[in-house]
């Protein structure tokens, strides 16, 4: 149930994000919506997680060098020679190759959330619970944040479609 992008976001992300040659990656606020609810906690939740997680766990850089944290449900966007500079998508990765991704594009610019909002399913919530996918999410975050490898991890984050 992703929401397609439509000219004006093509315009934001060409015109104003990465016209900015001090930024190397952008997303957009991802609302997570099913067939029967909208998940403003969650969704709220992950708007905040794109600044805390790298405030705690990269401080450094998220002080220095505007690391935010994205996620691929945030349509995330870079330029191709930034992407292919980078080396991509770290594609030996089960999980979390897209905040390796920052990480990584940090060395072109600065990671930006964009204010525009797109939708994403809730299937993963709706299947497992709020509390329980909530837990699971907090729980591989953080240990993703003290360097837990991504094959361990992928253990708790199951393929749900």
């Amino acid at each position: 149930m992703p929401t397609p992008l439509v000219p004006n976001d093509l315009g934001t992300i060409l015109q104003t994000t990465l016209a900015d040659a001090n930024t190397a990656c952008g997303g957009f606020i991802a609302l997570m919506v099913g067939p029967n609810t909208t998940r403003w906690g969650i969704s709220l939740h992950n708007i905040l997680k794109t600044y805390y997680a790298p405030l705690l766990f990269r401080p450094h850089l998220f002080f220095t060098r505007g690391l935010r944290l994205l996620f691929g449900d945030q349509v995330m966007f870079c330029r191709r020679n930034d992407f292919w500079g980078c080396g991509g998508f770290d594609t030996s990765l089960s999980i979390f190759e897209d905040a390796q991704l920052c990480l990584r594009l940090l060395d072109y610019g600065r990671i930006r959330l964009v204010n525009r909002i797109v939708r994403t399913s809730d299937r993963r919530v709706a299947k497992l619970g709020v509390f329980r996918a909530n837990a699971i999410y907090f729980y591989v975050g953080i240990l993703w944040g003290l360097g837990i490898p991504a094959d361990y991890l992928k253990r708790f984050y199951q393929d749900i479609r």
